[in-house]
């Protein structure tokens, strides 16, 4: 029995109508991510200045808020003529310590918080270092409800601190003395009702001294939103098991009907779509019952894997599709481009484990505060850029080599017969649908990524200017529309009886090896030049 695929036995009309169920499905998912709150949203807080004289901090476990300060300053300006000593200590709630019915959820899944150094606007000082390095000691608290004891979520040695490297300067217009923003912490779950964060900038042994004169800290907190949350969990708990199930079917059609080895083609959508179902596993179930900072270095490990299965998916498809190729079937054909693929990968997850791995046990770990680490960061991110430049060219070629042997191929079907000019109309009908398919898909990706960085900034440091909200729906609408397309390719590529089953001379032109001995297959043997 030969082998075609399913999408060679759908009409015109068919594909249509499966075109038009994605569209509708996409629209669907596009409509209730957008119905939703915006993905993220920031909340703005003033730390308050608590006059450590007992030195409490040092000890390291004993978190400083409103009921335990000894002494709250109330300005540093007037309070503090010089930078704040080694007994001052900054600290704030999060979200608030106001209003007890405003807390934090597990469904926000992260928090990311950004510190603000508000230098002193006396005209009379001037600046020590234009880039001063900010030191500082930190400790994360945390409670689930108003009425209860601060629970440790990371504290340190006393000995340890943290860097940050700012670039202050004097705004010519207004005169104004500002800092950049530095990254603070960064959080991997949102386990608890309320953050209590303290913070100490040190004196001692040369630390913090070019910095200007501080009249106050400030914090915005970044969080994932809830609603938004359950949007994006609902949508992966229906794919889920969707794709699952569609990849074992595709597996049972691929055992069924490729009597030999499988060929290279359907191992890799087997891996893709195996791929996209650990990415759509709805482990954020999880973190509402546990305490899991490790779910976003999972998260980023299983998006960083469907995108090395979708290119080596893009890169096979391509090359094996070539009707001047010799050989076929053989990853060894493909060595250097699944090297790129590769080590862009590794490089990607080298970085992930340095950033984000490290910040599991140190949340105020960050690779760029350092010159050191800053310049291995650099490195790595140009290494995989390198390879992802190689990959995308070396695709753009097999494509180009594709389409211009297809067109060939295509132009002298006129004088073969008609078995084999149906093969070879297949080939290209696939061929085509995986193109057209891709560049869809891409091209919308990239039209949603503009559309939100013009319409909506992520990170608006707690401003409340209004903006059009349509950032959810477009991330919900992305996510959708590669599972569909991951969908549509185990269904519309899986193998299945020939739409000919009379006719015995098809079976001598499908992809599968019809040669026990060691000449060529049919394949190669009907994909020579046109010239023949």
């Amino acid at each position: 029995m030969a082998n075609s695929i399913v999408l060679e036995k759908l009409s015109s009309r068919n594909l249509l109508l499966l075109f038009g169920g994605n569209l509708v499905i996409l629209i669907i998912l596009c409509v209730a991510g957008g119905k939703g709150p915006r993905p993220t949203n920031a909340m703005h807080r003033t730390t308050k200045a608590c006059n450590d004289s007992k030195l409490q901090f040092e000890h390291n476990t004993i978190p400083t808020d409103e009921k335990s300060c000894p002494d709250i300053i109330p300005s540093l300006e007037e309070d503090y003529p010089e930078l704040p000593g080694n007994n001052l200590v900054f600290f704030v709630v999060l979200p608030s310590d106001m209003y007890s019915h405003y807390t934090m959820s597990r469904w926000f899944q992260w928090m990311i918080t950004i510190l603000q150094i508000k230098p002193s606007q006396n005209s009379m000082i001037k600046l020590k270092d234009e880039n001063p390095t900010l030191t500082f000691k930190g400790a994360i608290f945390g409670r689930h409800h108003v009425d209860e004891e601060w629970t440790p979520v990371h504290v340190q040695d006393p000995d340890i601190t943290h860097n940050r490297r700012l670039h202050c300067g004097v705004d010519k217009e207004y005169g104004v003395t500002h800092c950049t923003d530095v990254s603070l912490f960064e959080l991997g779950s949102v386990f608890y009702a309320q953050y209590l964060v303290n913070l100490q900038l040190p004196q001692r042994q040369g630390f913090n001294n070019d910095l200007p004169r501080i009249e106050g800290v400030e914090i915005t907190e970044i969080h994932q939103n809830g609603g938004f949350t359950k949007v994006w969990v609902a949508q992966k708990t229906l794919m889920c098991p969707l794709l699952l199930l569609a990849t074992i079917l595709f597996r049972r059609q691929v055992k069924k009907y490729e009597i030999h080895s499988p060929l290279l083609i359907t191992k890799v959508i087997t891996g893709i779509g195996v791929t996209n179902v650990i990415f759509n596993l709805p482990l954020e179930y999880l973190s509402l019952f546990i305490d899991l900072p490790e779910l976003r270095v999972w998260y980023d490990c299983s998006t960083g894997l469907f995108y090395a299965a979708t290119a080596v998916l893009w890169l096979l498809f391509v090359g094996e599709h070539r009707m001047d190729l010799d050989q076929r079937n053989k990853f060894s054909n493909y060595w250097k481009e699944i090297t790129a693929i590769s080590v862009c990968g590794c490089v990607m997850f080298l970085f992930d484990v340095i950033e984000r791995g490290l910040q599991i046990s140190d949340p105020f770990h960050s690779i760029w505060s350092t010159v050191a680490g800053e310049s291995t960061a650099r490195t790595l991110l140009i290494v995989s850029a390198s390879c992802a430049a190689f990959y995308l060219l070396v695709l753009i070629y097999l494509m180009v080599r594709a389409v211009i042997s297809m067109s060939r191929k295509r132009a002298s079907l006129v004088n073969v017969g008609r078995v084999r000019q149906m093969y070879y109309e297949g080939l290209i009908t696939r061929f085509k649908v995986m193109v057209y398919g891709t560049a869809v898909c891409g091209l919308l990706t990239v039209i949603m990524f503009i559309m939100i960085n013009v319409n909506e900034m992520y990170y608006k440091w707690g401003r409340s200017e209004k903006t059009i909200e349509i950032s959810s729906g477009f991330l919900v609408g992305i996510a959708g529309l590669w599972n569909l397309y991951v969908l549509n390719i185990l269904l519309l590529y899986a193998p299945t009886s020939s739409a000919d089953q009379n006719t015995d001379e098809y079976d001598t032109v499908e992809m599968s090896e019809v040669n026990t001995g060691g000449g060529p297959d049919a394949l190669t043997t009907l994909t020579k030049p046109s010239a023949d």
